[in-house]
């Protein structure tokens, strides 16, 4: 194959796609090798965080709002928070006024969990990406993030 004729990169580590992809994959793993103590998996544990940043501001969390936070399909959510229920890290309710919506909030384990993997992915964090200047790295990841949803 000519890849002069196909790419504009003479190779695939000049593709920002290509490395975000690389650099995610490796981070990942990290991620999930430390909430696999804590025998939750990465969407579950993004998934507790929405749940206890939002019912930290209001008592009433649909799922459809957590979806929207975490910008994660509803009917993922949905799959999760049944999962989390199971575990009984989430209790899911009825919505006081909507009859279609499902609430949602963390019970005591499920708070207990949280608090035990927050610190552990934000060390994690600040290791994995000790070698970027932080404050540029946020401003480009939240441009990034403007700009896709």
């Amino acid at each position: 194959m000519d890849w002069a004729k196909v790419s504009r990169f003479t190779m695939p580590s000049e593709s920002a796609g290509y490395l975000l992809w690389q650099v995610t994959h490796l981070w990942q793993r990290r991620v999930d090798a430390v909430l696999a103590e804590l025998d939750i998996t990465h969407l579950q544990f993004v998934v507790l965080v929405g749940i206890g940043w939002l019912t930290s501001k209001d008592d009433l969390l649909t799922q459809v709002q957590l979806a929207e936070f975490c910008k994660i399909d509803v009917m993922q959510i949905s799959q999760v928070a049944r999962r989390l229920e199971v575990k009984g890290l989430v209790t899911r309710s009825p919505h006081p006024t909507d009859t279609r919506a499902k609430m949602l909030m963390l019970t005591n384990s499920g708070q207990t969990i949280l608090e035990q993997a927050l610190p552990l992915i934000e060390h994690l964090d600040a290791e994995f990406f000790s070698c970027c200047n932080h404050a540029v790295l946020l401003a480009e990841l939240k441009n990034l993030h403007l700009n896709c949803v």
